[in-house]
């Protein structure tokens, strides 16, 4: 491989890196993504009436509320896109959607149960042969940083640069180490692995930035499921931001299982039985190449065998789980079999195909029938680890904390983009949530209405027949409704923009907001900083000394 910075300068990373830049400034797209999150309510003004009611606001105004007091919810609107083909993320109600093309090729990875931590500028590095394992948490820290998007491409090392003037430019730290504070001490053992693909062909997503700072901020996001715990996305320090997704009713997860009789060229996808498989999937950011990309993620596991499990039997991970008396497979299931559906296009029905091994194919995707045309190689890289100086052979799939031996089986594995996700942490199905004295945090609610007798029939048919209207009631000027339960409205961790609409409508909108966890510090879209510039959109980005 060759040495990034013996073939090219640091000044001409920074160059290359402000044409990007200005490109992306220049972006006609971005001003109208970046609009008022309550536009809705742009032309409203809260009228006398309006303003009688307790807690509504000041009359000529602008509301922030509906009329039983619950707060409006920001909108937000972006899209991101790799090789041309286009996701639209929507947030509305506090829902996110992320709607894109179906059937998206994905690449199998799975961690190894460490984070690889990067020299910082200006620190010199631990000697060759030092045990990290011995090496205190305040050493590592002080020398070392896992990411630093301000850094940008800088900071990541290539796997064979790790040594200079016999002092280590990164190193792999396991889990159990205490530079973690033991918050993985009691970890489920990282035992399966997770399928993904870039969404994003631009360092920093600019198209979708807005909306995702939005995402990463609420209460739903930084949830992961026990499925996610198995393949470590919960590890903060590898995936930074993380949001949960549902699929669709009518989206599906695709096997590529071939065609009876026929080479692996002859392509064949079954969709996943999810009444026999579980799977999660989730939209993560991680730093690639100490810039920041995002990844749909699908992590599927049979519940009829084992074959995705799998633990490499060696190294200070694995001593760590044996300390802890947990049993985990040692051999890995090269092409694990799938729980899959047939189609029959007579009826459309969906019928049991039992167990078939998943097929990868030897191309980058089957959706890039020309990469080499721009120079991007167009092969699968066929092993596990770092992405490095791809498409140069040799080199991984994805990032030095995986496998190897799990290979990425590229496209052998497909996932329809139309997924879903509540960012209040909620459930729509929930017979308590949502309700109309959610404002009131009382389970009574005191109606004023003007009074009088409704619902008295006067049709002449129903005179002629003297029918009675059953819903004929004498109502009077207040009334009461008890409602089953009581929940707290639904609330939304603000961006800091939200504060300028809020001064102009001359209310905080923020005040609708209730106390919640803390709020990470907004996520940093430095491109100036960037040392690599994607080509052709491609579905993972190539090394900018492809170029």
């Amino acid at each position: 491989m060759i040495n990034l910075f013996s073939k090219r300068s640091i000044a001409t990373f920074g160059a290359l890196s402000l044409v990007a830049a200005a490109a992306q400034a220049a972006d006609p797209n971005l001003e109208l993504l970046n609009v008022d999150p309550f536009f809705y309510t742009n032309d409203r003004a809260i009228s006398a009436g309006e303003a009688a009611m307790e807690g509504f606001g000041a009359a000529g105004s602008r509301p922030t509320k509906t009329h039983s007091l619950i707060p409006h919810l920001p909108f937000y609107t972006g899209y991101m896109e790799t090789n041309q083909t286009y996701r639209f993320v929507t947030v509305a109600e506090q829902v996110m959607t992320m709607i894109g093309e179906g059937k998206h090729g994905l690449w199998r990875m799975q961690e190894n149960g460490t984070v690889r931590y990067y020299l910082r500028p200006g620190q010199t590095g631990l000697p060759v042969g030092t045990d990290v394992l011995t090496t205190t948490a305040a050493t590592i820290n002080a020398k070392y940083i896992t990411h630093d998007y301000a850094l940008g491409f800088p900071l990541y090392k290539y796997p064979d640069n790790q040594v200079t003037n016999n002092a280590l430019n990164f190193i792999d730290v396991p889990l159990n180490h205490p530079v973690f504070g033991g918050k993985y001490a009691n970890h489920e053992a990282i035992d399966l692995p997770s399928f993904y693909c870039t969404m994003n062909g631009t360092v920093g997503y600019p198209q979708a930035a807005e909306v995702m700072d939005y995402v990463f901020r609420q209460p739903g996001a930084g949830v992961v499921g026990p499925l996610g715990k198995r393949a470590g996305l919960d590890v903060n320090e590898n995936y930074t931001k993380v949001i949960k997704l549902d699929h669709f009713p009518d989206a599906r997860s695709w096997v590529n299982v071939g065609q009876a009789g026929k080479n692996s060229s002859h392509l064949k996808w079954l969709a996943v039985d999810a009444t026999r498989t579980d799977a999660e999937y989730y939209l993560v950011e991680r730093p690639f190449f100490n810039l920041s990309y995002l990844f749909v993620i699908g992590v599927y596991n049979n519940r009829n065998n084992n074959d995705l499990q799998y633990v490499r039997p060696e190294g200070a991970y694995y001593d760590s789980l044996l300390a802890r008396n947990l049993r985990v497979k040692t051999t890995l299931t090269h092409a694990p079999r799938f729980n899959v559906l047939n189609y029959r296009a007579t009826d459309g029905a969906e019928t049991r195909a039992g167990l078939q091994r998943v097929v990868g194919t030897q191309l980058f995707g089957v959706h890039h029938p020309n990469r080499a045309a721009f120079g991007g190689g167009g092969a699968c890289p066929s092993k596990g680890g770092d992405y490095g100086d791809y498409p140069t052979p040799g080199f991984g799939a994805g990032w030095p904390t995986q496998y190897e031996e799990v290979t990425p089986l590229c496209d052998g594995v497909l996932v329809d983009i139309k997924f879903s996700a509540n960012l209040d942490g909620g459930d729509w199905a929930d017979p308590g949530s949502y309700l109309a004295n959610a404002a009131k945090n009382s389970l009574t609610v005191q109606y004023n209405v003007k009074p009088g007798t409704y619902g008295k029939f006067t049709d002449p048919y129903n005179v002629r027949r003297g029918a009675n209207n059953p819903d004929e009631a004498a109502i009077p000027a207040q009334f009461t409704l008890t409602y089953p339960s009581k929940r707290a409205t639904t609330r939304f961790v603000p961006r800091d923009r939200i504060a300028s609409f809020a001064v102009e409508s001359k209310t905080k909108l923020a005040e609708s907001a209730a106390p919640t966890k803390p709020v990470a510090s907004p996520s940093i879209h430095n491109v100036a900083s960037s040392g690599m510039t994607p080509v052709g959109s491609s579905c993972r980005p190539i090394p900018q000394q492809a170029l």
